[in-house]
């Protein structure tokens, strides 16, 4: 039974593998669809883009969803055998929420003047959005910068 549950992962790449190999090569020879215009110009698309594109969102899901899982796992069983450890892992998953709190009042809903742009998503909800992802990577480029000069500083005097 245990070879058969050592089995399970490998055979389990391997079937995800083949479906990816098999929906790529769909892309290719598997014919068009109708043509679109497109800035005046007629493109083709593929007739399986649709299933790859749910077939990579798919993955991606599955992905995320075992990381996170695995990683609640690693951390309940750091809680259990060492709970002061456990909850210093914490600090920096907390200094990463503050930074894009900060960052998210930091930003405003006003809209954007972009010129040629005549759509609704640049104010409100994603004009804050925006601003936000700009200032958190202002603060994590400052921090990546204290954090090299930082370590230099601790060599030298270590």
């Amino acid at each position: 039974m245990t070879k058969i549950i050592e089995k399970i992962p490998g055979i389990s790449a391997l079937l995800l593998v083949a479906i990816s190999i098999v929906l790529v090569t769909l892309i290719y020879v598997g014919g068009n669809g109708d043509p679109i215009d497109f800035a005046g110009e007629s493109l083709t698309v593929p007739i399986f883009t649709d299933a790859l594109l749910y077939w990579s969102y798919s993955l991606m899901a599955l992905t995320l969803f075992i990381t996170l899982f695995m990683a609640l796992m690693g951390y309940v069983k750091s809680l259990i055998s060492s709970p002061i450890s456990a909850i210093k892992s914490l600090i920096p998953i907390a200094l990463f929420v503050l930074i894009f709190v900060v960052a998210w009042n930091l930003g405003t809903g006003e809209k954007m003047s972009i010129i040629g742009y005549e759509g609704t998503e640049n104010e409100g909800f994603w004009a804050q959005f925006s601003d936000m992802m700009i200032y958190a990577i202002y603060a994590l480029f400052g921090a990546i910068g204290l954090t090299i000069i930082g370590a230099r500083i601790y060599i030298k005097l270590k």
